[in-house]
């Protein structure tokens, strides 16, 4: 009796948790950005940051990535490229293309928003490694995901 009483709690709390989990799941695929839709925003992330690029400033290393949940693109500026006007005119190049100013405390750069993605211009430089070299560069990067909708 008392096993028979046992299997049936172990039985009841995997059902339970099972429900728990598949709810979860449910609410994650309903509030994440699809793969499609990270995709979309992608392009239109990479149109804008390139028409920014026209204004100067050497790409020194690229990552781009879209997925279920979101996407990112960062370009790196080489540091030699690099001229303080820059980040100015690449701001007024976003205004033009429907970015808007992002009210930060960030001193080290400069945020954008635009239909749920976020654009940063670092004013500071860092290093890069992905090349196996340390290089000093300045990020311009371009990020979309659930989070970034509720801020922007």
């Amino acid at each position: 009796m008392q096993n028979t009483k046992k299997k049936l709690w172990v039985q009841v709390w995997g059902a339970l948790i099972v429900a728990f989990g598949t709810s979860v799941v449910i609410v994650a695929s309903v509030k994440n950005p699809s793969k499609a839709d990270s995709e979309i925003h992608l392009i239109q992330m990479t149109t804008d940051m390139d028409s920014a690029l026209t204004a100067g400033g050497v790409v020194d290393s690229v990552y781009s990535n879209a997925k279920f949940g979101g996407a990112l693109l960062i370009k790196n500026i080489k540091a030699e490229s690099w001229v303080p006007s820059l980040p100015e005119t690449y701001e007024v190049l976003l205004l033009v293309r429907g970015w808007k100013r992002k009210d930060s405390t960030m001193k080290e750069g400069i945020l954008l928003c635009k239909n749920g993605m976020l654009a940063r211009i670092d004013t500071t430089p860092s290093i890069d490694a992905s090349h196996g070299t340390p290089r000093s560069v300045y990020g311009f990067a371009m990020s979309f995901s659930l989070r970034i909708q509720k801020e922007c």
